[in-house]
């Protein structure tokens, strides 16, 4: 049986969560928006040979990873904060969390806190990432690297900036929480 685990995208309604996965597990982008309602779940199963040399495991595990697989199972959790308590569910048993804003749109960003907080109080403390996506909007861009990176120290995690319709950093936001979880394995 393959090591696997629930990863859960959070953010506002927007952000491109749903065009994050989609670029990442199945290599398309829509312009076409749909707004996710509860939740949209994929299945990857993580190409270790790209990442296995950056895991801190012991070599054991890692030759056990190697052997067995490992498999996340994607959960994008609808953005609508009114509905939330409709999707809490999602948030149990997870290992990881890509927490997404656009840096085209302010709102999204001075939300983060409010993601962080609700991940932590239904998960835990996992692995996650912040994302700012929609780099492809840079002229309209309404929030500074500095302001971001801010964040991300006072929280110590490792931050991002894609583009899912150009597909830019979009793998390597998705392979390093890969490794963060797999880093988080106990033997």
């Amino acid at each position: 049986m393959s090591y696997r685990g629930k990863v859960i995208l959070l953010g506002n309604a927007g952000v491109g969560k749903t065009s994050l996965l989609a670029r990442y597990v199945d290599g398309i982008f829509s312009d076409i928006y749909k707004q996710t309602v509860g939740a949209n779940f994929l299945i990857k199963e993580i190409e270790l040979n790209q990442i296995i040399d950056k895991l801190s495991i012991n070599s054991q595990l890692k030759e056990d990873i190697k052997k067995k697989g490992f498999n996340l199972y994607f959960w994008d959790i609808g953005g609508q904060t009114d509905k939330l308590f409709v999707t809490e569910y999602y948030f149990l048993q997870a290992v990881g969390a890509m927490v997404v804003f656009n840096v085209d749109k302010r709102e999204t960003f001075d939300d983060i806190d409010f993601w962080i907080s609700k991940m932590k109080e239904l998960s835990g403390d996992i692995p996650f990432i912040l994302v700012g996506n929609k780099i492809d909007l840079e002229d309209k861009r309404e929030v500074n690297t500095e302001e971001i990176e801010a964040v991300a120290e006072k929280y110590g995690v490792k931050y991002f900036e894609t583009s899912a319709k150009l597909n830019e950093s979009v793998d390597a936001a998705f392979e390093e929480l890969s490794v963060q979880i797999l880093n988080n394995i106990k033997a």
